[in-house]
């Protein structure tokens, strides 16, 4: 009797323990499946469409960037592709994404450098003075908006597109009775920086400093574009350009005497015109005449033509 008691007490405890051991299967399948759920994602596949391209530099590496528009917490997903095409297969979770791309291998003396620590895209930046026309040999592969939704399997041609920089271009011209030694500027408002999204100009906000040396009183600057109000709203309203000239001038005893001017003009007003009556900005040539002020003897008075 005690020996039947005896089996059915193990009998009841190996049970419990089989009832235990499916009790934390269920509970590891549980947790397992729910690891098993994938996020959502798709496949995006860029190729750059060569066909057109008319410059004879070729990449050798192209880099790209895609930045989730609206997912900010996360970082740029970061490619590079070593064979010059650009042809690249990528996963990315959903989202509305901004892709630059650009090679690497620019012409080193054209002094390019590369900033990705800006919102959403990388800037070009480069020496605006003294004036260069050493050619960049750099494009871009970008898109501003790529939708990838959940199992998407997609291709995405992109032309490539050369980046070309302007010129411009200050002639001064003293007025009568003005004997300029030395000038030294500061255009602020002008550029040398290009957004690798668009290509187009990058705000920034350093000036461009400057002397004048060239006997003719001539100066040069390369640029991405000037500030106008009808194509940049945010950190500029106008662009300016002041000047420090050192003159020399007689006083009341024939005696040659150095003395230091300022003055300063407004040359959005201009840029708009240019604009406005559709004249080609690639190379814009601006004349400014320099008249001693009447009022003021620190003072010159700056106007500006083309």
């Amino acid at each position: 009797m005690k020996s039947n008691i005896s089996k059915e007490e193990g009998f009841m405890s190996i049970n419990k323990w089989l009832l235990f051991l499916l009790y934390i299967m269920g509970v590891c399948v549980a947790c397992t499946k729910e690891n098993v759920v994938q996020r959502e994602e798709g496949e995006i596949t860029i190729v750059p469409v060569w066909e057109n391209f008319t410059s004879s530099f070729r990449p050798n590496e192209i880099k790209y960037y895609f930045y989730n528009l609206y997912d900010h917490s996360s970082f740029p997903v970061i490619i590079k592709d070593s064979t010059g095409r650009g042809v690249i297969t990528q996963v990315l979770p959903v989202g509305t994404y901004q892709l630059v791309g650009y090679n690497t291998n620019v012409n080193p003396s054209a002094n390019v450098i590369f900033d990705d620590t800006k919102n959403l895209t990388v800037v070009a930046k480069f020496s605006s003075y003294p004036y260069s026309v050493t050619p960049f040999n750099l494009c871009i592969i970008s898109s501003e908006e790529i939708l990838i939704e959940d199992k998407d399997v997609k291709t995405q041609e992109i032309f490539p597109v050369l980046i070309n920089t302007k010129s411009l271009e200050l002639v001064f011209k003293p007025g009568k009775n003005l004997t300029i030694n030395k000038i030294r500027g500061t255009l602020d408002g002008a550029f040398a920086s290009i957004n690798l999204v668009n290509g187009k100009s990058f705000e920034d906000e350093g000036d461009i400093f400057f002397d004048v040396v060239d006997p003719d009183k001539k100066v040069k600057f390369r640029i991405s574009d000037v500030y106008s109000s009808d194509s940049f709203s945010s950190l500029y309203k106008s662009s300016m350009l002041s000047l420090t000239l050192e003159v020399s001038e007689k006083d009341s005893n024939d005696n040659i005497v150095i003395k230091t001017k300022t003055g300063e003009v407004n040359l959005s007003l201009i840029i708009e015109d240019i604009h406005k009556n559709k004249i080609p900005d690639d190379n814009i040539t601006l004349y400014v005449d320099i008249n001693n002020y009447e009022k003021f003897e620190e003072k010159v008075a700056l106007t500006v033509a083309r």
